[in-house]
């Protein structure tokens, strides 16, 4: 194998990685929309507690 050989096939591999580790734009997007949603179901699912007896040492503690 030639210097010039080598250097082109870790050149291909590299490439190769590259493309299967690296997110899309879609890809990152749909992800920062799913980090929206999930955080809006628990700010959603948070504020309606309502407690039977008031005061802070009656009250269980929020997730």
């Amino acid at each position: 194998m030639s210097l010039a050989h080598a250097f082109a096939t870790a050149g291909l591999a590299a490439r190769r990685t590259d493309r299967r580790t690296a997110a899309t734009e879609a890809e990152v997007r749909a992800a920062e929309r799913r980090v929206i949603e999930r955080r809006t179901g628990l700010v959603a699912a948070s504020a309606g507690r309502t407690y039977a007896q008031r005061g802070r040492h009656a009250a269980p503690r929020p997730a």
